[in-house]
């Protein structure tokens, strides 16, 4: 019989338009609008190279006391700061081929980046965003205590726009996974189709397993296509298919797994649709899926417990480079979210089918 709930159940979410259009059409649309906004950034994407910077101080200044910590962290990062006091930015800069320069005063600091180097002046603000707020932290000047976690991911090929987004909006896509299961759901609880579950054989967890299952396939074949539509529409390279589809396939169950959790604690699509697409936004937020995590000044710590981040950094790494360190990390997030929220959705469905009994 579970055999027959789960066909019937993946033949329902599949005829959905909704799942269609939200699966394999949006991530397109968004993708494109995406890889055409930020074309001119990713494509200039690359090794950066060694920096020279130049930067002044304004005499009386906070930041005459972060000078040394200033050069000290520079050269943790691999950027060579020389203070320059006599002349304009722009003129150090066209004397002297600096990758940027810092201008530091009392309100503030800015940065003069060169066009022609675009990589090495996001490095360079990149850089600056994590000082300061290392700074702030340790205690401006205090040297001895400011560790910066700067990445340099040496392996790292260029990876444009069209690469990028083109993959990782799949992925976003992916975590709204309950979506599709929403309309069934709906339906068993308003035509009391769950209380006639309790007269059959089935138990909580294969009753569970009914919606489980059937959503994860329908999610993984929707986002399949969305990808392959990708790579006929932009061009969108993948990389390893079978690395890809393993991620994709574990990714989905998590992501399914996780937004019938919710449904199964509240009992209420609403909120399971609120509450799983604020955890998808934050998680995307810090995962690098609107801003890419190269460039990012997010804390590490805060990528580090997004799921999404993983998943981004494992698809996109290996699609550029045929390797990466974060597959799995990725394939072990995911295998816990399935574990852990699956174990919750049983517990939760048991205790309220027990309370109507």
């Amino acid at each position: 019989m579970i055999r027959y709930l789960i066909k019937n159940n993946a033949k329902l979410m599949g005829r959905s338009w909704v799942n269609v259009l939200l699966f394999t059409i949006c991530p397109v649309i968004v993708s494109a609008v995406l890889i055409s906004a930020f074309s001119d950034l990713m494509e200039n994407y690359k090794e950066r190279g060694e920096m020279h910077c130049g930067y002044s101080i304004e005499a009386g200044s906070i930041w005459e006391s972060a000078e040394e910590a200033l050069k000290i962290s520079g050269e943790q990062a691999e950027i060579t700061f020389t203070r320059f006091d006599t002349e304009e930015p722009e003129e150090m800069i066209s004397k002297n081929e600096l990758s940027g320069f810092v201008k530091f005063e009392s309100g503030g600091y800015k940065i003069y980046r060169v066009s022609e180097k675009p990589t090495q002046g996001a490095a360079l603000e990149y850089f600056m965003s994590v000082f300061c707020d290392e700074m702030t932290y340790a205690g401006m000047g205090s040297v001895e205590n400011i560790k910066l976690h700067i990445e340099h991911p040496s392996f790292l090929k260029a990876v444009d726009s069209t690469d990028y987004y083109g993959i990782v909006f799949v992925l976003y896509y992916a975590w709204c996974a309950i979506i599709c299961a929403s309309g069934i759901l709906t339906s068993e609880k308003k035509y009391g189709i769950r209380r006639r579950y309790t007269v059959s054989a089935l138990n909580d967890l294969q009753l569970y397993l009914g919606r489980f299952v059937p959503l994860a396939i329908v999610v993984f074949f929707g986002t399949a296509i969305a990808a392959l539509l990708n790579s006929i529409c932009f061009g969108a390279n993948w990389g390893n298919l079978l690395y890809a589809g393993v991620l994709f396939l574990v990714m989905t169950a998590a992501s399914s797994a996780l937004g019938l959790m919710f449904q199964s604690i509240t009992d209420n699509m609403i909120i399971t649709v609120i509450l799983t697409f604020s955890l998808v936004w934050i998680a995307g937020f810090f995962g690098g899926s609107f801003e890419t995590y190269m460039f990012s000044s997010h804390p590490e710590y805060m990528k580090l417990l997004s799921p999404i981040y993983h998943c981004n950094r494992a698809m996109v790494e290996q699609a550029a480079s045929g390797r990466t360190d974060y597959f799995p990390s990725a394939i072990l997030y995911c295998a816990g979210i399935i574990v852990v929220c699956s174990l919750i959705s049983v517990a939760a469905d048991t205790i309220r089918r027990r309370g109507r009994a």
